[in-house]
């Protein structure tokens, strides 16, 4: 074809969804190894996957359940693929001769992080496969190879397939509705029925993940692009109404309502309360949806104005932010009135990002990954720019390829200053204490000459931004639009795999509870001996414990039980060392067994011990942080 766009009618189009199949199969290469091999990272992982295994022992997929009581938090669509994904592995309450009886657990599945995690990469996978084919049609394959690698590269994008958290699910759905409803409207050659109600299931899927806030971005985006355009004769091809027989009936809509409301109709309705007294329709609808957005509800990061995102997007979308002002070029260039597709798809996805970034920024509960939902569209924004370059050659672009080498050489320098940048992308506590030095013992490097190879963060975040920048010069001063998108492409690859298959999964031990528990699993002598978790509220606790733990926020309480006869277990902050030494009291002996994480340490607590400085018992170390030597407690 002369525009070089997407194979349409019979075999070409199913050949063209092949080759959708085939750009998910190549994107689930990167999210699916190594998937389970870490622990959940506190706090969301652990606490949604607690929630979908009560699901499972309570043999309840309704009305979500955490600890004692019933929560409202979240919708259902991550709950259940998490209870689908526990149901399958085995994880149908207590294993085989598991002690039952409180406050031992009873035991941790190989398959648990696998089961939770599963369904979002799979999703998120099949999301690339679809921005590949719906941007295939609208404009050129090749501007569908662009996106689809963008998109799947893109850090935000890349370390969210790794987590059980409603975020995945969500853009992945919002991404494909959204744009199967961009094919259902501006490809008049193909029929626009099947888009179209494969577009409103998407989003009553999104709804399930994460609320009204998918019927609010699609609605917004698609109702400008109607008023910016003024082509108000395409709504039909989004079979809004649809005659049937004698009668015109919203058969679109119906097909949304039939998929997401049944699930919220029970719940509004439901009289059944949360741990602090609220119903589901006060708790969801009130709280967590009008008070998060007025007034906010719970944040840790309780100021940010409207720039507040933009280092958040930078960081996420690196090294592709180097094709963000072409990216806005491209949007400016599009002709609201034209009925070429491909304009029609960047005002679209122009609109789809703003609409996103406004939303945000207006909210006054801010997470960094709030952001989040705008990344598939500049995603497609810079395929779009990245293939017009390639088609046009550098020309009038240069400038916009000076910025995006400015812009990269900036956020490059900003992730080697504070490489924890790319975890805040989608943790909880930005305030964390972060693994610098066991990071560092990792890898202390090659040296060759007065060259150090490591792999480290900085040290690959150094290579990448640095080669990434030089690249880019490269290809504006010979005017190469082939090597300034091959240096971006190939820095998006090795950066993918980098944080995918190694720096995701050394730091997760630091962020997880499975490898101390683990460990007291493994050291106990048996279920008598019980695990307390001092002062600690990062949910891991209660689901690496199945709900079976004892949990200590006084210290008096803390001193009644240690004050019982035989040995228990204490798992605890680091930085609540001392205090768990005064409450025990100086009858018992603390030993710390397990500090390979930079946050948490187990102890037991036992009768007895040679004494050590200063009266102070004898505390061993049994399992280490990389390069870190036992050593007696109160040593410095």
């Amino acid at each position: 074809m002369a525009n070089g766009r997407g194979p349409r009618g019979g075999a070409a189009a199913r050949r063209g969804w092949a080759a959708g199949a085939l750009a998910a199969a190549l994107a689930a290469l990167l999210f699916l190894p190594w998937l389970g091999s870490t622990g959940l990272w506190d706090p969301w992982e652990p606490h949604y996957a607690e929630v979908s295994r009560e699901m499972v022992e309570r043999g309840d997929l309704v009305h979500p359940y955490w600890r004692e009581a019933y929560f409202f938090s979240k919708p259902a669509l991550l709950l259940w693929t998490g209870a689908a994904g526990l149901a399958a592995a085995g994880e149908r309450g207590l294993p085989p001769g598991a002690d039952p009886s409180p406050p031992a657990p009873s035991g941790l599945s190989s398959s648990a992080e696998w089961a939770v995690r599963l369904p979002g990469a799979l999703l998120a996978a099949m999301a690339v496969g679809v921005v590949y084919a719906a941007v295939s049609r609208l404009s050129s394959r090749r501007a569908g190879l662009l996106s689809a690698l963008a998109l799947a590269t893109s850090p935000f994008y890349a370390l969210l397939a790794r987590q059980a958290i409603p975020d995945m699910p969500f853009v992945a759905l919002l991404t494909a509705g959204t744009l199967a409803f961009a094919v259902a409207l501006l490809d008049e050659e193909e029929p626009a029925a099947g888009w179209a109600y494969a577009g409103y299931v998407c989003l009553a899927y999104a709804t399930l993940a994460k609320g009204l806030l998918a019927v609010g971005l699609a609605g917004a985006t698609f109702l400008t692009w109607l008023v910016v355009t003024g082509d108000w004769r395409r709504l039909a091809r989004l079979r809004i109404v649809e005659r049937v027989g004698g009668a015109w009936l919203p058969l679109g809509p119906l097909a949304f309502l039939a998929v997401a409301a049944p699930w919220y109709a029970v719940m509004t309705a439901f009289p059944g309360r949360d741990d602090e007294g609220l119903t589901f329709a006060y708790r969801f609808w009130i709280h967590d949806h009008a008070k998060r957005l007025a007034t906010g509800v719970h944040t840790t990061t309780p100021v940010g104005g409207f720039a507040y995102y933009l280092e958040q997007l930078g960081n996420g979308t690196f090294p592709w932010v180097a094709a963000l002002p072409g990216a806005l070029a491209e949007l400016f260039r599009a002709r609201p009135r034209s009925r070429e597709p491909r304009d029609g798809l960047a005002l679209l996805c122009g609109l789809w990002a703003l609409a996103a970034y406004v939303l945000m920024s207006l909210s006054a509960t801010k997470f960094h990954h709030y952001i989040f939902p705008a990344v598939p569209p500049l995603a497609v924004l810079a395929g779009l720019f990245l293939e017009r370059l390639l088609r046009e050659g550098p020309g009038e672009h240069v400038p916009a390829l000076l910025v995006g080498v400015a812009l990269a050489a900036v956020v490059g320098h900003g992730l080697w200053a504070r490489p924890q940048g790319f975890a805040d992308l989608f943790v909880y506590n930005y305030d964390r204490p972060w693994p610098e030095r066991e990071l560092r013992e990792l890898h202390p490097g090659h040296r060759l000459g007065p060259l150090v190879f490591s792999l480290a963060p900085r040290a690959v975040v150094s290579g990448i931004a640095g080669g990434l920048v030089a690249g880019l010069l490269l290809g504006v001063a010979w005017r190469s639009a082939r090597w300034f998108a091959g240096s971006l492409a190939a820095a998006a690859l090795a950066l993918a795999v980098w944080l995918s298959f190694l720096h995701w999964r050394e730091l997760s031990p630091h962020w997880t509870q499975r490898d101390v528990f683990r460990t007291y699993l493994r050291e106990r002598a048996g279920p008598d001996e019980p695990v307390v978790a001092y002062f600690m509220n990062w949910r891991g606790e209660t689901f690496y414990g199945r709900n079976r733990v004892r949990e200590v926020l006084d210290d008096d309480r803390m001193r009644e039980i240690a004050a019982r006869p035989g040995r228990i277990w204490v798992l605890a902050e680091k930085g609540r060392h001392a205090a768990l030494r005064a409450a025990v009291g100086p009858s018992r002996t603390l030993r710390v067994v397990d500090r390979s994480s930079n946050k948490y340490e187990l102890v037991a607590v036992e009768d007895g011990s040679a004494p050590g400085r200063g009266g102070e018992p004898a505390a061993e170390t049994r399992r280490t942080a990389p390069g870190e030597r036992a050593r007696e407690e109160g040593a410095p």
